[in-house]
């Protein structure tokens, strides 16, 4: 019994010891740190969400805008609506949510416990943006206690539509505030890939981001959401140059979403209906957007053709698509000052101030043309529009061939009904799809808290009939 005492009594020296003994940083991963600076989290959340918007969401969301189309595999199926729970499980779990979403409320929290409002706003403003992308494709989703850890919340309830879009106007607003404060102990600089830095950028963007969802709610609202994105534009941006977007590296680890994937699969091209729309007024911009094909060379000048592809008909001689989106070092587009003149023309439209939506029509083009490097005075005269002649269907279908390849597209038309789309050949649904189904691994581990009876087919909060 006494050797027994001695021997636990040893043992209990020796673990309590331990620290004295073995050096502590034995027991530290270099590669998993616990802690990081706000100046390192903040670059990756930028470039993850330029990646998950301009990559997975942009082709599914633009196949079904039919600007592009999906050729073979699992694009061909997308491109007739075949959009499964288990397609979208990466994009929610392995993007949106984390890293995304989960690192900016550790942002949020580095900033308010360093007494850091600049870096408080910035993250405001982009967790604002990856809620308003998952919200506007899902509905109603996982927010309020999504991000506390699985010891606090093993499962997570979810926050209805209107509840998320007021915290995002609750975000908003904050990041104006934070970002106008003139005490920050740290402040974005470099580290900053966006904006590097500059505040009043950032905060243009939140008042963009204002406009962009007060217009989103349009059906519920009424001639309320177009005065609110009226005000909010009027802090907006004012050229093309205060664009939010991520611009990509010519190293293939940090390259365009879009051209790694054509690189890797290459499933998808030019749709028939933007190609038409496009080619219906010579427009310039046909030859940015797709790579045409040459087809004769008269007196030195090559004569290049561009073919389309129709949903659902896989015609694999369809027209791949320009350098300027498609480049390594290409940029994926947020939001943009293009966009911001048709929210105006349409809020102003909506209110019946037409000299004023046609000015703001025709401003939008200009812009999407300059912006594109093929404006042509002759073209643009020829194309503007007058308050005798502008319409809701043009400023929709103008701010469409402006949004190449950009999610916000089926926003628009879900709220408007423009353009005009025919359902796609051997579609799987009896219509187009207005939402996303939820993820498969939601089902299987959130299952009680995710909503039921939801398919692709049924409306958000804010898409009333």
């Amino acid at each position: 019994m006494k050797i027994k005492y001695i021997y636990l009594l040893s043992i209990t020296m020796l673990l309590s010891s331990c620290s004295s003994w073995i050096d502590s940083s034995m027991n530290i991963d270099p590669n998993n740190p616990k802690d990081v600076a706000m100046a390192q989290l903040l670059g990756p959340i930028e470039v993850n969400l330029a990646y998950i918007a301009g990559g997975e969401l942009s082709r599914n969301n633009c196949e079904w805008m039919q600007q592009i189309a999906g050729l073979t595999s699992q694009s061909a199926d997308i491109d007739i609506y075949k959009l499964t729970e288990t397609d979208v499980d990466n994009a929610w779990s392995f993007n949106l949510y984390t890293p995304g979403m989960i690192n900016l409320k550790i942002l949020m929290e580095k900033a308010v416990s360093t007494m850091s409002p600049a870096y408080g706003g910035v993250a405001k403003v982009l967790m604002a943006y990856y809620l308003g992308v998952t919200t506007d494709l899902w509905g109603d989703i996982p927010y309020s206690n999504a991000l506390n850890g699985a010891s606090d919340h093993p499962t997570s309830t979810y926050d209805t539509q209107q509840t998320i879009y007021t915290t995002i106007f609750t975000l908003l607003n904050g990041a104006i505030t934070d970002l106008s404060s003139t005490a920050s102990v740290f402040t974005p600089d470099v580290d900053d890939v966006i904006y590097k830095g500059d505040l009043d950028k950032w905060t243009k963007t939140a008042y963009a981001l204002i406009a962009r969802n007060k217009l989103h709610l349009a059906k519920i609202n009424g001639a309320a959401a177009y005065t609110d994105a009226l005000a909010a534009l009027t802090n907006a941006y004012t050229a093309s140059d205060e664009d939010f977007k991520v611009t990509f590296g010519s190293a293939y680890s940090n390259s365009n979403p879009l051209y790694q994937f054509m690189d890797q699969r290459a499933y998808i091209a030019a749709n028939t209906t933007m190609m038409d729309m496009l080619k219906a007024t010579n427009d310039p911009r046909l030859g940015v957007y797709f790579e045409g094909t040459d087809t004769s060379t008269v007196k030195n000048v090559v004569k290049l053709a561009y073919f389309g592809s129709a949903s659902g008909e896989g015609n694999t001689d369809a027209s791949i698509f320009g350098a300027n989106y498609s480049s390594a070092d290409s940029p994926v587009l947020l939001i943009s000052f293009t966009e911001l003149q048709f929210i105006k023309a349409e809020a102003l439209f909506q209110t019946s101030n037409l000299p004023g939506a046609a000015t703001a029509y025709n401003a939008g083009l200009k812009a999407s043309l300059t912006k594109e490097g093929v404006y042509d005075a002759t073209w643009y005269a020829a194309n503007t529009l007058t308050a005798a002649t502008i319409t809701l269907e043009k400023i929709m279908n103008q701010k469409y061939l402006s949004s190449f390849l950009q999610i916000e597209t089926f926003t628009d038309w879900r709220r408007t009904g423009f353009p005009t789309l025919t359902l796609a050949t051997g579609a799987f649904t009896t219509e187009i799809p207005r939402r996303y189904p939820y993820p498969s691994l939601e089902r299987l581990y959130n299952g009680a808290n995710m909503p039921k009876g939801i398919t692709i087919v049924n409306r958000v909060w804010w898409d009333k009939k």
